[in-house]
């Protein structure tokens, strides 16, 4: 199947592929993507989550269906930041959790909140209320939590002498540090020093094998997964990458060459794994064809041609 063709194919799919596919990987207008991205709002994926959403703001408990699993999700998702009930539910969780007192507590977030949170806390504030005073100070402690590997690790709240990173931690703080620094709440120049060390923690270990001795550290790292929630997968590492200029660099090969090994014959990447728990609804079946990871894939791959040449 041509390149076209599966293009055609995501763009058959639901609004909330349809705006990124025209983004990411047409290279169209702002104007045409973000009308598209519009559309999440009435129709879809986006619809549903909506419809799901209670009057005082928050999403059904439960495993991956709760408030803080949905709002991760949306983002990715890309819904629209504006959007009143979106924002409001923003607001209620982050002060749930984050009052202006703990903020500013740095024992207080490090011994009370798993690491991992605070970067789910980052990006969800970031993306639904932009530079939220409470952020800079979060943003701040989880900065001076980076470890000497260049990493993050959670269990280093209960296991103070842990000294390796963990992908999972790191990533779940990366995401989160990254839109906080786009939208103010820490200064770029800062942010990127920390993001490069710990870029290089995630190369020297090709993204999910051992550093010493280049086995795979975990099979469920090379899944094809979406949503993925807290775990870290290589696919959805280097989707972060891809606008990096680390995208380029010559250990990527091992896991772009693995990326590529699990397209199909048909030019479409499946669904090979669901992580164990509740969702609110499914948005793809598992073992089919996944939207979702191919054009994960496509512009990963997209990327790192450009970076190449």
């Amino acid at each position: 199947m041509t390149q076209v063709s599966v293009i055609a194919w995501l763009m058959e799919g639901d609004p909330v592929i349809r705006w990124q596919t025209l983004r990411d990987l047409c290279n169209r207008s702002a104007e045409e993507w973000q009308a598209e991205q519009r559309q999440t709002l009435q129709s879809g994926w986006g619809a549903r989550f909506l419809e799901s959403l209670r009057a005082d703001g928050t999403w059904p408990e439960g495993r991956w269906t709760g408030t803080l699993w949905t709002l991760l999700t949306l983002v990715d998702c890309g819904l629209p930041p504006d959007h009143p009930p979106l924002r409001d539910a923003a607001y209620r969780f982050l002060d749930q959790n984050l009052t202006p007192e703990r903020a500013v507590d740095e024992d207080w977030l490090l011994k009370r909140v798993d690491l991992c949170h605070l970067g789910f806390w980052l990006r969800i504030g970031a993306y639904f209320l932009g530079n939220d005073a409470r952020l800079a100070h979060v943003a701040g402690t989880v900065l001076r939590a980076q470890m000497p590997d260049g990493g993050w690790n959670c269990r280093k709240r209960n296991y103070p002498q842990t000294q390796h990173s963990s992908f999972h931690t790191t990533f779940n703080i990366l995401e989160g540090l990254s839109l906080a620094a786009e939208f103010g709440a820490v200064s770029m120049s800062v942010f990127r020093q920390s993001e490069t060390r710990a870029l290089e923690f995630m190369l020297a270990h090709q993204m999910y094998r051992s550093d010493r001795t280049g086995e795979i550290i975990h099979e469920r790292f090379t899944h094809l997964i979406y949503p993925s929630y807290w775990h870290y997968t290589a696919l959805r590492g280097l989707d972060y990458l891809r606008d990096r200029r680390e995208i380029g660099n010559p250990r990527l090969e091992d896991p772009i060459d693995l990326l590529a090994s699990r397209r199909r014959a048909n030019g479409r990447w499946p669904v090979e794994q669901r992580i164990p728990g509740m969702t609110l609804f499914d948005m793809e079946k598992q073992g089919g064809d996944s939207r979702w990871n191919t054009l994960r894939a496509l512009r990963v791959l997209q990327c790192r041609q450009k970076e190449l040449t």
